[in-house]
Parts: structure tokens; C-alpha cells; sequence
């Protein structure tokens, strides 16, 4: 019992989350996970880009800027979201540039699944790749009451471009 109360002492933010998350949330959060590495796959790039944080979507926005201004083409932020969110010829090719060197199948068949930390706003999904030592911790938020992978919130250190 002194085992009990003390775990309740120390991790009442951890047993507060597992209580507020059921199963429903917990599928909903592995769905919204699995959907984004599928429509990747399927080249669905409209769907991949509705998928990502709004963060992700704003780090991509800037870096297809800045690496378009680079290629002395000058594009606004607004142009750049229209494309992304049709799937246009900008997003198709950052995108492409992205499968080049990113196999979903790795997310997808090739790496266990597990849940992580789960809060009304934030979530981690764990990916265990077979031929990794270490998981990749993929984090989600929710959005406008839909679950959202934050590409550049788990995997910012190393950059997103495929440029």
C-alpha cells in the first residue's frame, strides 16, 4: 500500500493522463499516426499536408522559401500553403524529394507500435524499427479537434528538407 500512495505522490500528472485517455482516444491517435504514413505512401500529398502540426507545416513553408529564394525564385508564404494544401506541383516535389529518402513501409511494416505519453493536447506514438537500437518517438497534437503528427516537433534536430 505504501508502494501505491507513494507512485500516486510521485506520478499524479502520468496517472492523471492514463485516466483521461481511453481507447477510443488512444485508436484515434494511432490512426491519425498510421493515416499520415499511408497517404505518404500513396503520394496523397493533399492528405499528408492536411496530417501535419500546424508548426510542421509552417517549418516546411519557410524552408521551401528560403531554399526557393536561394534558387533565385521568389515565392510568398501564401502561394507556398495554396500549393501544399492542393498537392501542387511544389508540394509534389518536396514531397518526392521526401520518399527519396524516407520509406514509409518502415513506419509501417517494418516497426512495432506502442503508445507513449497521452494528454488531452499532446501525444507520442513509439516506433520500434527492427533494425534500430533506439525507438523514434513520434509526437501529435491536437488540433482543431483532430489529431495532428508533428513531423518537425519529433524530428526537427534533423531537419525536414529533403533539399
Amino acid at each position: 500500500m505504501l508502494i501505491l500512495i507513494a507512485f500516486f505522490l510521485l506520478f499524479p500528472a502520468n496517472f492523471a493522463l492514463a485516466q483521461n485517455s481511453g481507447p477510443g482516444e488512444q485508436e484515434k491517435i494511432l490512426s491519425a499516426t498510421e493515416s499520415f504514413f499511408v497517404q505518404l505512401k500513396n503520394k496523397n500529398y493533399a492528405a499528408v499536408w492536411s496530417s501535419l502540426s500546424a508548426k510542421s507545416r509552417a517549418k516546411i513553408i519557410s524552408d521551401v522559401r528560403k531554399e526557393n529564394k536561394k534558387a533565385g525564385v521568389e515565392t510568398n508564404d501564401e502561394a507556398l500553403l495554396k500549393e501544399f494544401s492542393a498537392g501542387g506541383a511544389i508540394a509534389k516535389a518536396y514531397w518526392d524529394g521526401f520518399l527519396f529518402v524516407f520509406n514509409p513501409d518502415i513506419a509501417l511494416r517494418d516497426s512495432k507500435w506502442e503508445m507513449g505519453k497521452i494528454g488531452s493536447k499532446e501525444a507520442e506514438v513509439i516506433l520500434q524499427y527492427k533494425k534500430s537500437e533506439k525507438p523514434a518517438v513520434l509526437k501529435l497534437f491536437k488540433e482543431d479537434n483532430a489529431w495532428k503528427l508533428g513531423l518537425d516537433e519529433s524530428f526537427g534536430a534533423r531537419g525536414l528538407s529533403p533539399f
